[in-house]
């Protein structure tokens, strides 16, 4: 079985540009669309959501909605794709001047895409002859210098700065031209949309703003960028300090800031399992396990506490484990699951449960703390997780005893000993809580059942596999508060 790295492209359809949106965003795409028509003058516009939240695919629908629905001029630029650019002038300025030929002929005439490329041209030379002159700067001791040569030297450098402003006044009036010319023939701004900022080395990303606020601003053109706010914020500190206000840095570049609302989590999670075609790695065991496991994942990465960052790239190492295995093989999904639902909740809890520092009692209630759940609402994926978590470390003792043996479970002990404290009190109350502790015991039967018949439950294999492509998920390791 193979498993595609990197999610293939969704086909847009022109007609129906949200037909695969499976996060049910057009009614977001809408009010953008309506919020960037009504915009007068310049705007700069910062579309915030985290990583792995689908920005990308929601920016292309958004796109071809503004072309094809809304009869907008529109240039798409991708950040991640020119970071290798030492200059980020030179290349915004040419993915604009190309993207711009597209409406020569229509709107445009080629004259003026001519002198757009030369302007540029002239403010680049001026760009680099400054750029040299700072770096040899060291080399003129101005303290040697006599009256009369500094008075010179002073009135040479006010020249070149002065000629610096006439290159860059030269260059944004002919693009307020043509951005005049696009808005009286389409009555809508021109929209340049650069996406993947937040994936840029942070000088590029932080120098690609710089540009794009102030040399590139102009009355109808409307910059809309795709950023995750908290990733620039510490790319900024990276090039400042710690200690510098990158919040107050960062506001000062965006006009507008729309937050791109959370996906439905259900739909974004079952997207990411068609992805990593997790379907057909359960095609090699049971329907009920692929039930299962859907169960268990949505009840614990539904969770708003989990960013959909964490979700999206544990999903994807659940792939990679996967399709590590032989196509002969079992995915022991159940055990996989599990492991890398507690990996993803707390990697320190994890690695102290799987060297036996902690009990399996000791960890469900740490993870239920965290996520803040009550054992009140607990659902079929919470018993089954507590299940493979009182079991999986134990899967090796059980095969070696006659009928399992006594299983030495701290979480177990205490639901039987809570079930016959209430025979005895008669305690009818809390029939939800009495009802999960009788779950969990009988579905650690069956599960014991289940190792006996398949001669493993999957745990160590699934810890061994996980450990080789997750030693670590990422920085966010603990839920979001």
């Amino acid at each position: 079985m193979k498993i595609r790295i990197q999610p293939r492209e969704i086909d847009i359809s022109s007609n129906d540009p949200f037909q695969e949106d499976q996060l049910g965003r057009k009614k977001t795409a809408e009010i953008l669309a309506q919020l960037v028509s009504s915009v007068e003058g310049q705007c700069v516009l910062a579309i915030d959501a985290p990583w792995g939240a689908g920005k990308t695919t929601f920016l292309q629908m958004w796109t071809r909605h503004l072309r094809e629905g809304r009869d907008f001029s529109v240039i798409e630029f991708n950040a991640w794709e020119t970071d290798f650019s030492a200059d980020p002038f030179v290349t915004l300025s040419s993915e604009l001047t190309n993207g711009l030929e597209e409406y020569v002929g229509k709107w445009l005439t080629d004259t003026k895409i001519k002198e757009l490329k030369e302007t540029a041209r002239e403010v680049f030379k001026q760009i680099v002859l400054n750029c040299i002159k700072f770096s040899t700067s060291g080399i003129i001791d101005l303290s040697q210098l006599k009256e009369k040569d500094l008075i010179s030297y002073a009135e040479k450098r006010l020249l070149e700065y002065k000629s610096n402003k006439e290159s860059l006044r030269k260059f944004k009036d002919v693009l307020q031209d043509i951005a005049d010319d696009l808005a009286k023939s389409k009555n809508q701004p021109l929209v340049v949309v650069i996406d993947e900022l937040d994936r840029c080395r942070p000088s590029y990303a932080i120098e690609l703003l710089e540009v794009a606020k102030h040399l590139f601003t102009v009355d109808n053109v409307v910059f809309v960028i795709a950023i995750n706010r908290l990733e620039l914020e510490h790319s900024i500190k990276v090039l400042y300090g710690n200690d510098f206000d990158s919040r107050g840095y960062l506001r000062r570049f965006f006009d507008i800031d729309f937050r791109l609302p959370d996906p439905d989590r259900k739909a974004f999670i079952q997207t990411r399992l068609e992805q990593i075609k997790f379907s057909e790695y359960l095609d090699r065991e049971s329907r009920s396990d692929l039930e299962t496991v859907e169960s268990m994942l949505l009840s614990f990465f539904g969770s708003p506490k989990i960013s959909l960052r964490n979700v999206s790239q544990a999903l994807h190492r659940l792939g990679l484990v996967f399709a590590s295995l032989r196509s002969d093989r079992k995915s022991f999904a159940i055990s996989a699951v599990v492991a890398l639902v507690l990996l993803t909740i707390d990697s320190e809890l994890y690695r102290k449960f799987i060297r036996s520092e902690v009990s399996d009692k000791e960890v469900v209630d740490s993870v239920y703390a965290q996520l803040g759940i009550e054992n009140e609402n607990l659902r079929f994926g919470k018993i089954i997780f507590e299940a493979v978590i009182i079991l999986g470390p134990k899967e090796n003792t059980i095969l070696s005893s006659p009928h399992g043996g006594e299983l030495d479970s701290p979480l177990l002990n205490n639901y039987k000993e809570r079930l016959a404290e209430r025979e005895k009190s008669d305690n009818t109350s809390d029939t939800s809580v009495r009802d999960h502790m009788e779950k969990v015991i009988r579905y650690v039967g069956h599960m014991k059942e289940r190792i006996f018949r398949l001669n493993k439950l999957g745990w160590q294999d699934s810890i061994d596999r996980l450990e080789l492509v997750a030693s670590e998920l990422m920085d966010e390791q603990k839920p979001e508060n």
